[in-house]
């Protein structure tokens, strides 16, 4: 919690890559992202378990790729190939999220950002900091280390079923 508390102190600027998931805008803090790219070539791993789409090489480095849909509980995109990948790095590691477009880097009070709603269901919470209210839609922040635990976690609760 001490993550969300420090976001969410007044008077600095977060900056967030904005993505999109079909119609549903999201963040990352910039400090978390490595790369935006277009779309790669992307190696099915056999016998990968649901979000885990596969690896591809960046620059040498093995890197695993996230079906953020899938992860996020969403159909997974009707044309994978043209999606945008978003590396985040997070403890030294980097991952690879399929995203469907990445948008700009947009500047948030920190204090502007609000609380995720009671009525959010749990597993958008457990990887959520908050929501920031744009002109015409909610953006909700995911915190990566909060996401990639929650991948993990169903990975391995599906392997136990």
């Amino acid at each position: 919690m001490k993550q969300v508390e420090s976001l969410t102190s007044p008077g600095t600027t977060l900056e967030l890559v904005t993505m999109q998931l079909g119609d549903q805008p999201f963040g990352i803090a910039v400090e978390h992202v490595h790369d935006v790219l277009e779309s790669q070539r992307i190696t099915r791993v056999p016998m990968a378990p649901g979000a885990i789409i596969g690896s591809l090489n960046l620059r040498g480095r093995i890197v695993t790729v996230l079906d953020l849909r899938t992860a996020l509980g969403l159909d997974r995109a009707a044309n994978p190939e043209q999606s945008m990948i978003v590396v985040i790095a997070q403890d030294r590691e980097l991952y690879a999220l399929l995203v469907d477009q990445v948008g700009d880097v947009l500047p948030v009070q920190r204090a502007s950002l609000e609380p995720l709603p009671q009525t959010l269901s749990a597993g958008w919470r457990a990887m959520s900091g908050g929501i920031v209210k744009l002109a015409d839609q909610l953006l909700l922040m995911l915190l990566p280390e909060r996401l990639l635990a929650a991948v993990v976690s169903s990975e391995q609760a599906g392997a136990h079923a």
